[in-house]
């Protein structure tokens, strides 16, 4: 029974969070709820550590600001008594030059009293950032740092000394 109230919760907050419903959203989580998308500060300062339900307000007037439109797609959710995970395929359009992103993001959940109190995101770095400005980040890192990323048994043979 838990199972099913936590996963509906989680499943009204992504609709909530994802449609531009502030008010719903918020109404999912916890007062003093935990936020964390694991993505370099450094390039996205608004998606560092966050808490309350001030910080998701904060985020998705972030996220109205930037993008035009926001969908998702839940392609999995498990929940269970105390937490729930969800793979989420979420597309985002541009407000500056159209352009459509679409990226995977795994979600974490611990769920309290029937509220959200704890959400961690998950996203590929070089996949948004690659999508974001149009620009190939992989080819030219390659390029650069070559074998370095390579599995050992793929890396060339060192040389001998002499």
């Amino acid at each position: 029974m838990a199972d099913d109230i936590n996963r509906q919760r989680v499943l009204n907050f992504l609709d909530a969070y994802y449609g531009g419903d502030t008010a719903a959203a918020v109404k999912c989580c916890a007062e003093d709820m935990l936020m964390m998308v694991y993505l370099p500060v450094e390039l996205f300062p608004h998606l560092g550590p966050q808490r309350g339900r001030k910080a998701v307000a904060d985020l998705m007037a972030v996220l109205e600001a930037r993008y035009s439109a926001r969908r998702h797609e839940v392609s999995h959710l498990v929940a269970d008594r105390h937490s729930a995970a969800a793979i989420v395929d979420v597309t985002y359009t541009k407000r500056a030059d159209g352009r459509v992103i679409r990226l995977l993001s795994g979600n974490f959940f611990e769920i309290r009293r029937g509220l959200i109190t704890e959400i961690r995101c998950f996203f590929d770095t070089i996949d948004w950032v690659a999508q974001l400005t149009g620009r190939d980040l992989v080819g030219p890192l390659l390029r650069e740092v070559g074998s370095a990323l390579l599995p050992p048994s793929r890396t060339p043979p060192l040389e001998p000394a002499k």
